[in-house]
């Protein structure tokens, strides 16, 4: 259908790393199953893998033209980035505010945005406010973390551009990101009132670094992992390490670990996964490609529905299939008319 000639396109195109994408789709259904009634326990982690993969995506863009000498043009990047972004959010926020309005307002008001509040969303530093929650809209928290990367990262590498032509400090670079990372929830935890290590960007950048470091890795040593047989076996390693995070995670009880350990540390085992399988074809694994292909627009309008469906039905077996369907259809619709023209604008324009 030409519906879906994009879809089509983009996933049979050569370039295109059929492997990622099916990270991609595991880490959005997981999330959207864990915030329905918690189907899917620890199933949150599935952000920590979108920033994984937004970090050796996104990265990827400015480690070529470092490695190739290119000029790193900071707000054509900016603009770039704003193409793929914006568009389908600032869509999010207007009309799932009108439906929160429409449907909310006598029994979860509380789930809608008042005007007064709409700037921190609308400027993306949400992550930096806290209360009051509008629990539909606040999942945008990871949104702002990946603008204020957009932001940060081209900085570093046209200052890396500048004083070192050899480029020798990038990945020490990076890894001073990754360790300020974990220093930040330390001294989030116990040396401020709120404790919150979760949401605020300087806590999670380090996963974003963790991805942009793969990246870099993958330039420099591509040739090697290629041609090693035995790559699969960082992704039984990683596997092993996500399982036993999450294990600690349910029977230590350490405020400790949750709140500075978890998430510092398995954003390194995702890599490990993703490393051990990037060159692995996995194209025929076309239906979590596709959850993959949609997964943007899924992930902003899922909560909303999630609230939805929930007033309606409840929280069993059939409420959750039908959220699964509703909430995955309006990801498609608002990726057809929304997403996918604003890319093929970005496309001429650039």
């Amino acid at each position: 259908m030409i519906l879906f000639q994009k879809l089509n396109e983009t996933l049979s195109s050569d370039s295109r790393n059929s492997s990622i994408d099916v990270w991609r789709g595991i880490a959005i259904l997981s999330v959207v199953l864990f915030h329905f009634d918690g189907y899917l326990p620890f199933g949150s982690i599935g952000v920590d893998l979108f920033f994984v993969i937004s970090g050796l995506l996104v990265g990827g863009i400015l480690t070529d033209k470092l490695f190739n000498r290119k000029p790193i043009k900071y707000f054509r990047f900016l603009l770039q980035r704003g193409f793929k972004i914006w568009p389908s959010y600032y869509v999010f926020i207007v009309i799932g505010t009108l439906i929160a309005v429409l449907f909310y307002a006598e029994e979860y008001s509380d789930q809608i945005i008042p005007f007064s509040d709409m700037k921190r969303y609308l400027l993306f530093y949400q992550n930096y406010t806290g209360e009051p929650f509008h629990w539909s809209f606040d999942h945008v928290w990871s949104l702002c973390v990946e603008e204020h990367f957009y932001i940060l990262l081209p900085l570093l590498f046209i200052t890396i551009k500048l004083i070192d032509k050899k480029n020798k400090i990038l990945i020490p670079a990076l890894l001073f990101v990754i360790l300020l990372g974990f220093v930040f929830k330390y001294y989030m935890l116990y040396y401020t009132v709120g404790k919150d290590t979760y949401s605020a960007t300087h806590n999670r950048i380090d996963a974003l670094a963790w991805g942009v470091l793969l990246n870099v890795l993958l330039k420099v040593y591509g040739g090697k992992f290629k041609n090693s047989k035995r790559l699969i076996h960082l992704f039984f390693l990683g596997l092993i390490g996500t399982t036993m995070c999450i294990w600690f995670d349910f029977n230590l009880n350490s405020v400790f670990y949750s709140k500075v350990v978890y998430h510092s540390i398995l954003p390194l085992f995702f890599v490990l996964m993703i490393l051990g399988t990037y060159y692995i074809n996995m194209s025929k694994i076309r239906p979590v490609r596709v959850l993959g292909y949609y997964s943007y627009n899924w992930y902003l309008w899922h909560p909303i529905i999630v609230v939805l469906v929930s007033q309606q039905f409840g929280s069993g077996w059939l409420a959750l299939s039908f959220y699964l369907l509703l909430s995955f259809t309006i990801g498609v619709v608002f990726t057809l008319l929304i997403e996918e023209p604003f890319l093929k604008i970005r496309k001429r324009m650039m």
